[in-house]
């Protein structure tokens, strides 16, 4: 198959979504134009890689396509914004070419979620599946790490640690699943956001992150980004259905991949769905769960030299 073709049918599923008002060239020229009308705009960008955040073995293109995307799609909802557009760039070696039409598949299928338009990109060949998605939202209300101020509470949209619990389930190759393995198993595959959820939080949060890394490395990052430190209270961070696969509080600290929103506010009952989690303090920096300081506990890229 050669590029222009499949360039064809992927537009042809990505196409499919509504004309938005402000797309002015749509998919299929050097570049999309769209005119924001003085709104600010919010640009986020993620890739994935084979064999580090996926596996053939274990996931379909369909979840590949839907997991890149939702990472893209938590990012822009961090910020306080609302996703309207992506971009897609993907690396496709000929043995994943008959897999390529059900990841524009699991694309589509979570940008309808927001309804985001894929609005372009581009395609090469290469020797592992490799997919980077740049989405562009308008912002709702901006949401920076650095808002957090003493006395606020501190939020969680919902309790992570289900992918990082889904990964050693898949690494062992179990047979049949109970049904809260299966939850985790397909938490890593392809997490479900709750977005207009976070949506509906925006007017309430005086900062917020995506949790991607894991809870503890990624509050570590509001906390210094405000100049405060977070007191969490471990007794508000635990999950019975997690505990009954194995050690959940290493996976409810650390584990990375759940896309949980984790933000900051003066009025945590409004925050509909939310867990409070602890307070904001003075600090540089500091994370501490029952008042004593964590290191950080997460998922970091590292290169050899």
């Amino acid at each position: 198959m050669r590029e222009a073709e499949l360039l064809a049918r992927i537009r042809s599923i990505f196409d499919a979504h509504a004309p938005k008002r402000d797309l002015i060239v749509d998919n299929g020229d050097d570049g999309a134009i769209f005119a924001p009308g003085g709104r600010e705009v919010i640009v986020a960008a993620d890739v994935a890689v084979e064999g580090v955040h996926f596996k053939r073995e274990w996931s379909t293109g369909f979840d590949i396509g839907r997991k890149i995307t939702a990472a893209n799609l938590a990012d822009i909802c961090a910020m306080g914004g609302w996703p309207e557009y992506l971009l897609v760039t993907a690396v496709i070696p000929e043995h994943w070419l008959v897999d390529a039409i059900s990841i524009a598949e699991g694309i589509a299928a979570e940008a309808r979620l927001v309804n985001a338009a894929v609005i372009g990109g581009d395609l090469s060949s290469g020797k592992e599946l490799s997919i980077s998605i740049t989405a562009i939202g308008y912002a709702e209300r901006k949401l920076l790490r650095s808002g957090a101020q003493e006395g606020d509470f501190v939020v969680l949209s919902h309790i992570p640690g289900w992918s990082a619990a889904g990964l050693p389930l898949l690494q062992s190759h179990i047979g049949e699943p109970d049904p809260i393995q299966l939850r985790a198993i397909s938490a890593h595959k392809s997490p479900t956001i709750p977005y207009e959820k976070y949506r509906k939080s925006f007017p309430y949060l005086s900062s917020a992150i995506d949790i991607s890394d894991g809870l503890v490395i990624d509050a570590g990052h509001i906390a210094q980004a405000s100049g405060v430190a977070f007191d969490l209270d471990s007794s508000s961070l635990a999950d019975k259905e997690l505990s009954t696969i194995g050690e959940a509080t290493n996976w409810i600290l650390g584990g990375g991949e759940d896309h949980v929103l984790l933000g900051t506010s003066r009025q945590p009952t409004q925050c509909e769905g939310f867990a409070t989690i602890g307070r904001v303090t003075a600090g540089s920096g500091e994370v501490r769960i029952d008042g004593k300081e964590v290191g950080n506990r997460g998922f970091q890229h590292e290169w050899k030299s």
